[in-house]
């Protein structure tokens, strides 16, 4: 099978990659002109093919022969600040662009999967989302850029597969850590919220940023956890996914009849809780952690991976103790996780 995986020099990208060509199918990669990271995938096998995913000849000239599309190229809120105008010609121009190319493949097309994200969601309400979220419980979301160059991309799927018939499937991913990330994840660090609150005008933020405070200086100049709750005492709430859980999602969907023309969320094992988690990772880690209330909308939710389960056999198998486990043994192995130091 010829695969094209736009972004393949990304994490995610390169470890779905690694996994096509570990399987014996032909990956071609999609990258920016000069991109730094395209010597590696090309070490490991693939075909590099440099180009702008805004430019219609480009994608033409990569999408050429395959029979399979990845779009997982994007503009995306971790990258580095975008202008609105970055996000619509890489995001919304880029995914048209793909999918014209990949309806000109005609019969020769067997599959492509478009790349989204849980950000085309409103997930932060006051009260959290008690009710686990279906792919079409939420209203899209209009407001962040990023997130709406994504709605936008899930609609012009949705346009080529009604009218086109094209063979398309929309993935949303949660938010991702990488094999050994999970110890680096901000919130679930003192440090990132004496950041966050600092500025707070208002007397509940200030009232928080003083409480912040005194948990800080407990730790002596250390670093310091925190189990994070909403102004009710209730411990927030979150569904991550792992690379290796989107990598077996793309090795289930490829080429699944029943995918065509849906939308899947993607998320790990299980969701996980402030106060079941941070007290694990003390406990491995060493590191103190403090319980805060916190005057600021919550993270409260869980997805429903049932229509993924169903549909292509999706069986995220990591568990979030196992990730932490895992971290542990990489900064033992001299993998350097960072943990944030006091502020």
């Amino acid at each position: 099978m010829k695969v094209l995986i736009t972004g393949i020099t990304g994490r995610v990208g390169a470890n779905v990659a690694q996994n096509f060509l570990d399987r014996g199918h032909a990956v071609r990669g999609f990258v920016w002109p000069g991109d730094r990271q395209a010597e590696k995938m090309k070490d490991v096998g693939s075909e590099i093919v440099e180009g702008d995913l805004a430019n219609s000849a480009d994608v033409n000239a990569a999408v050429d022969g395959q029979e399979v599309i990845l779009h997982l190229g994007a503009a995306f809120q971790a990258g580095s600040p975008f202008t609105p105008e970055q996000y619509f010609d890489t995001n919304v121009k880029g995914t048209f662009n793909v999918l014209e190319a990949a309806k000109n493949l005609g019969d020769q097309l067997q599959h492509v999967l478009i790349t989204s994200t849980d950000a085309t969601m409103f997930k932060y309400p006051a009260g959290g989302i008690v009710e686990p979220i279906r792919e079409d419980s939420l209203p899209l979301s209009t407001t962040d850029w990023y997130g709406y160059s994504k709605v936008l991309c899930e609609s012009l799927l949705n346009r080529y597969h009604s009218q086109d018939n094209l063979r398309g499937t929309i993935i949303r991913f949660a938010n991702v850590w990488g094999a050994g990330e999970i110890l680096k994840f901000g919130q679930f660090h003192l440090s990132t919220f004496l950041k966050q609150f600092e500025s707070r005008t208002d007397d509940a933020g200030k009232a928080t940023y003083a409480i912040l405070q005194s948990e800080n200086a407990k730790s002596d100049g250390g670093p310091r956890l925190i189990v994070a709750r909403d102004v009710n005492g209730r411990p927030w709430k979150k569904h991550q996914v792992e690379v290796r859980d989107i990598v077996h999602a793309y090795e289930r969907a490829v080429g699944h009849p029943a995918t065509l023309g849906n939308v899947y969320q993607l998320g790990s094992k299980d969701p996980f809780t402030w106060d079941v988690l941070i007290p694990y990772i003390s406990e491995k880690t060493g590191i103190p952690y403090s319980t805060v209330d916190l005057a600021t909308s919550p993270t409260f939710y869980e997805y429903d991976l049932s229509a993924a389960r169903n549909d292509f056999g999706y069986s995220p198998s990591l568990s979030l103790f196992e990730m932490v486990d895992e971290a542990i043994r990489y900064d033992a192995d001299g993998g350097g996780v960072i943990i944030p130091t006091k502020v």
